[in-house]
C-alpha cells in the first residue's frame, strides 16, 4: 500500500516538473498576457517540493487510506496541470502558425510568391528610417514587361500568368540575397536596392535586361518580352516612399515610351505623365463632345488603278496639344474601357459618310478596326447588323480589320462574332497578317476575304530580301487560299511596282494618298490630277 501511495506521488512531482518547460514557452510567447500562466508557474515551483515532502513524510509512518485518497488527488491535479499547459502550448502554436501564414498571405503576391506592395512599402519606409542616419543611399527600380498585355489578349489569362511565374524567378536570380523583388500587380513588378547609388541600379538594370533576353517557354509558346525599368535614388529623388515609387513609375514610363530600356528619373519627365493623366480624363469627354475626327486613307486597286475603298482611322484634334496619334489614345481607350465606345462612334460614323457617299454616286469599301473587346461582345453582331439594317446600308460595303492576337483570347466566342458578321455580307480582313502566333491556323479557320500585309514587311522590302520573300509568300498563300491581299505602308513608287509583279491585288500607304478627312478625300478623288479613280 505504502509503494503505491508513494509513486502516485512521485509520479505527481515529475508530472507537475514537467509542465514547467510548456508554462515557461507560454510566458516567453505571451509576454503582455502571461500574467496567469506566471503565476500557474510559481504555484508549480512551490507544489513540486511540497509533493516530495509529503512523499518523505510517507516513508516515516504507517500510510492509512486517507493518504491514498491525498496521492490520487495529487496524481490526478498534476495530469490535469501537465495535460493543460502542453495542450494550450500547441494551441497557441497553431494560432501562431496560422497568424504567420497569414500575414504571409497579406503581405505577398498569390501567383508568384513575392513580395506585394504593402510589404514594399513597409520595408521602403524601414529603409528611409535606417538610410538617414548612415547618410547612405538606396534605389528602388519599377519594371513593367513591353508584351505583356499583346501576350495576354492572344493567349489567354492562364498563359500570362504562367509567364508570370517565370519571369519572378527571373527577376530573383539577377538581384542579390539582400535585395526585394516584389509584385506590384499585373505586369509590373518592383526592386528594392539597399546600399546601392545610381550606377549600382543601371548595372543591376542591364543584368535584369539581359536576363530577360532569352524567351520563355510557356504552353509550348516561345515568347520574347522586354521589360522597361525606371529608377529613382534616395535622397536625391525623393525622402519618403510614396514619392520615390510615383517618380520611379514616372521614369518607367519613359524608358517605355522611348524604348529605352531604363531610365532615371529626371524632374523634366512629369509633363509626360502630367499630359498622359489629362488625355486619360478628357478621351471620354472628346468622345461625348463629338471633338474626334475620322479621316480615310484610300485602298487602291493595283491592276485597275482605281480606288477600291477606303480605311477609317480616328484622329483627335485636341484644343491643346494638337493632334493626337492614335498610338497614344487607342491603348488608353482600351485601359478606360471605352474602346467599345470608340468602335461604335467610328462605325456610326462611317455609315453617315457612306449615305452621303451614295448620295454623290460614290460607292467604296470601308475598312474599320475592331479591337479585342469588340469581337468578345456576345451583342456586338447583333447591333451593328441592326444598325446597318435602320441606316439602309449594303453590308458588303463594310469591311471589319481583326488582328491575329484579337482571336485568340475565348476563340469559340470571337469566332462566332466573325461568323455573324460573315454571314450577314459583312467582308472580314486579317490586319497586321504575319506579325502574330498563328498566322497559318486563322487564316485556314477563320471566314475572311482579305489579308493585310503588315507594313514593316512592305516598307523594307526592297533593301530586305528576307521581307520580300515574306511578302511574295503571303501573297500566294493567299491566293491559293482564294483570299485577296492588301499591301499597306506603300511608301515609295519602287515598292508598288514590285507589288504589281508580285500580283498584290490592293495597296495603301502615303505615296498613293494620306488619310483624309471625307471633304479633303472627295477633292481628291474629284481632282484631275489624281492617278486613281474612284469606282
Amino acid at each position: 500500500m505504502m509503494w503505491i501511495t508513494l509513486w502516485l506521488v512521485l509520479s505527481a512531482a515529475v508530472l507537475l516538473a514537467l509542465s514547467l518547460l510548456p508554462t515557461r514557452k507560454i510566458i516567453r510567447v505571451q509576454e503582455q498576457q502571461g500574467w496567469g500562466w506566471r503565476i500557474l508557474y510559481v504555484l508549480v515551483l512551490f507544489f513540486i517540493p511540497a509533493y516530495l515532502l509529503y512523499a518523505w513524510l510517507l516513508t516515516t509512518r504507517i500510510v492509512e487510506s486517507t493518504d491514498i485518497i491525498v496521492a490520487f488527488i495529487f496524481f490526478g491535479g498534476s495530469v490535469f496541470v501537465n495535460l493543460v499547459t502542453r495542450l494550450s502550448l500547441i494551441s497557441i502554436q497553431h494560432i501562431q502558425h496560422i497568424a504567420a501564414l497569414e500575414r504571409h498571405h497579406a503581405l505577398h503576391d498569390d501567383l508568384t510568391n513575392l513580395p506585394n506592395r504593402s510589404l514594399l512599402y513597409e520595408r521602403i519606409e524601414q529603409l528611409v528610417v535606417t538610410t538617414k542616419r548612415s547618410e547612405r543611399e538606396f534605389s528602388v527600380l519599377i519594371m513593367d514587361l513591353d508584351q505583356f498585355k499583346e501576350i495576354n489578349d492572344t493567349l489567354g489569362h492562364l498563359c500570362g500568368d504562367r509567364l508570370l511565374q517565370q519571369v519572378a524567378p527571373c527577376l530573383r536570380q539577377a538581384v542579390r540575397e539582400s535585395d526585394t523583388v516584389a509584385r506590384l500587380g499585373g505586369d509590373e513588378f518592383a526592386v528594392l536596392l539597399p546600399d546601392t547609388g545610381i550606377q549600382g541600379a543601371i548595372n543591376l538594370s542591364q543584368k535584369i535586361l539581359e536576363a530577360m533576353d532569352s524567351p520563355f517557354v510557356v504552353e509550348g509558346h516561345h515568347l520574347k518580352v522586354g521589360i522597361s525599368i525606371g529608377i529613382t535614388v534616395f535622397p536625391q529623388h525623393g525622402l519618403d516612399c510614396e514619392t520615390l515609387l510615383q517618380r520611379a513609375d514616372v521614369a518607367m514610363y519613359v524608358a517605355k515610351r522611348g524604348n529605352l530600356g531604363y531610365s532615371i528619373y529626371n524632374a523634366e519627365h512629369d509633363q509626360y505623365t502630367l499630359n498622359r493623366l489629362t488625355l486619360f480624363g478628357n478621351l471620354h469627354q472628346a468622345m461625348q463632345a463629338q471633338q474626334l475626327e475620322l479621316y480615310y486613307q484610300p485602298i487602291v486597286d493595283i491592276q485597275t488603278q482605281r480606288v477600291w475603298g477606303v480605311e477609317a482611322l480616328t484622329r483627335w484634334p485636341h484644343a491643346e496639344l494638337g493632334f493626337i496619334a492614335p498610338v497614344d489614345f487607342i491603348p488608353l481607350a482600351e485601359q478606360s474601357g471605352n474602346i467599345r465606345y470608340l468602335t461604335q462612334w467610328v462605325i456610326n460614323t462611317a455609315i453617315q459618310q457612306i449615305q452621303q457617299w451614295r448620295q454623290r454616286n460614290i460607292s467604296m469599301q470601308v475598312s474599320i478596326n475592331l479591337s479585342v473587346k469588340d469581337i468578345q461582345d456576345e451583342q456586338f453582331a447583333s447591333q451593328i447588323i441592326a444598325t446597318l439594317r435602320e441606316a439602309d446600308i449594303d453590308t458588303s460595303l463594310l469591311t471589319f480589320e481583326i488582328t491575329e492576337g484579337s482571336m485568340m483570347t475565348d476563340s469559340e466566342r470571337a469566332h462566332k462574332t466573325i461568323k455573324e458578321l460573315h454571314d450577314s455580307g459583312i467582308s472580314i480582313a486579317i490586319d497586321d497578317f504575319g506579325t502574330g502566333f498563328s498566322s497559318l491556323s486563322y487564316l485556314k479557320q477563320l471566314p475572311t476575304q482579305h489579308i493585310k500585309i503588315d507594313k514593316s514587311f512592305i516598307m523594307d522590302m526592297l533593301e530586305d530580301d528576307n521581307d520580300a520573300i515574306i511578302v511574295r509568300s503571303t501573297i500566294d498563300l493567299a491566293h491559293n487560299m482564294g483570299r485577296k491581299v492588301i499591301a499597306e505602308g506603300v511608301n515609295q513608287q519602287d515598292i508598288l511596282d514590285l507589288l504589281e509583279i508580285l500580283r498584290c491585288n490592293y495597296a495603301q500607304g502615303f505615296h498613293i494618298c494620306p488619310p483624309l478627312p471625307a471633304h479633303k478625300l472627295n477633292d481628291w478623288l474629284a481632282d484631275p490630277k489624281t492617278l486613281w479613280k474612284s469606282a
